[in-house]
């Protein structure tokens, strides 16, 4: 991040913080050693790696708030979000940049609820398959509470490409609707994407010069710790130019999820089981989640399995295994290994 770049949030923070009724710093911080191995032409990695946040919420008056954030990882590339802080492989070492991770207004009505600037992702979802939730777009996001079982979502961004500049438009709209079965709470929420691609991208240059549109639908079934979820997805475009490369009809995604416990306690335990499919433009590959494997986020399948214990109040520690292979074209596949842990400062 430049100097200029700083002294310019400095002067905005304190602008924001003359007029703060309320202000509440936060940090954290992921120690996390990895080990990509098994692989069949992507080079084996075992590295320790650090991702860190920190920032203010601040908050103006009864409606309006604001989050400043910033973060470590590849300022061009923000859906990696962690810096190599130690070798154990030969591997190249990818640059360390600290970089603005969040920077947005919020502002809290009566059934509403709005976001606007650089946003979290905000669309109801069972797994990041979809969206890298380390992807902070810049752009708006809208709630609408139709009742307490009905709330009505949404969002029009422009993805990042870079640290400075945006590639194509997405638009979203969400339904999310809740029931209660005796004990079980069952959450639907169809979606509806639109992605207008846009070429000549600097760093985001997977499939986001291709325009697509998704049918998606995120539900999950709850009853005390277990919970039960399912994403489902499938492109409606048309893909005929791809055919000789065999990925006219690759535009399905399924996820399948088991997940069980919380970590609200000291001494809890939460585990999830994946299983998943996404054939290639059953997403926008530069924009899908890429925690579970260091070649694909899209045209992949596989499952992953992660483990997490409350350690202490400000806490965590856990492990991860995942092990996803390519679906079409030059055969890939592979394992990669975490060991992490969580602080809250």
């Amino acid at each position: 991040m430049s100097m200029k770049k700083v002294a310019l949030l400095l002067l905005i923070v304190t602008s924001y913080v003359a007029e703060a009724v309320d202000i509440n710093p936060y940090a954290n911080a992921i120690l996390r050693y990895e080990n990509e191995v098994e692989h069949d032409f992507f080079r084996d990695r075992e590295r320790l790696r650090l991702i860190a946040r920190a920032g203010i919420d601040v908050k103006f008056n009864e409606t309006w708030s604001t989050r400043i954030g910033l973060r470590t990882g590849l300022k061009n590339r923000q859906n990696v979000p962690a810096i190599t802080i130690a070798r154990f492989t030969e591997q190249r070492q990818p640059p360390n940049d600290i970089f603005i991770d969040r920077f947005y207004i919020t502002g809290k009505f009566d059934n509403l609820k709005l976001n606007i600037g650089k946003i979290p992702w905000g669309t109801k979802q069972v797994s990041d398959i979809f969206w890298d939730r380390d992807l902070n777009p810049q752009g708006v996001h809208l709630d609408y509470t139709l009742d307490k079982n009905d709330t009505f979502s949404v969002a029009h961004f422009a993805p990042l490409d870079g640290a400075t500049n945006t590639i194509g438009q997405m638009s979203i709209a969400q339904w999310q609707h809740k029931l209660k079965i005796k004990d079980w709470q069952w959450t639907i929420a169809p979606w509806l994407v639109n992605y207008n691609g846009q070429a000549d991208a600097d760093f985001a240059r997977r499939d986001t010069a291709i325009d697509n549109r998704f049918v998606r639908l995120s539900t999950f079934i709850k009853k005390g710790a277990w919970q039960f979820g399912l994403d489902l997805g499938r492109s409606i475009e048309s893909f005929d130019q791809f055919t000789d490369q065999g990925f006219d009809d690759q535009k399905n995604s399924v996820v399948a999820e088991i997940k069980h416990g919380n970590l609200k306690q000291v001494g809890n335990y939460q585990w999830h089981v994946r299983f998943l499919r996404v054939e290639r433009f059953a997403v926008i590959t530069e924009f899908a989640q890429n925690a579970t494997s260091p070649v694909d986020t899209a045209n992949t399948q596989g499952f992953d399995l992660r483990l997490r214990r409350k350690m202490g109040k400000k806490w965590w520690l856990g492990t991860r295994f995942s092990q996803l292979q390519r679906l079409v074209g030059l055969q890939e596949e592979g394992i990669r290994f975490r060991i992490e842990a969580r602080y809250d400062f």
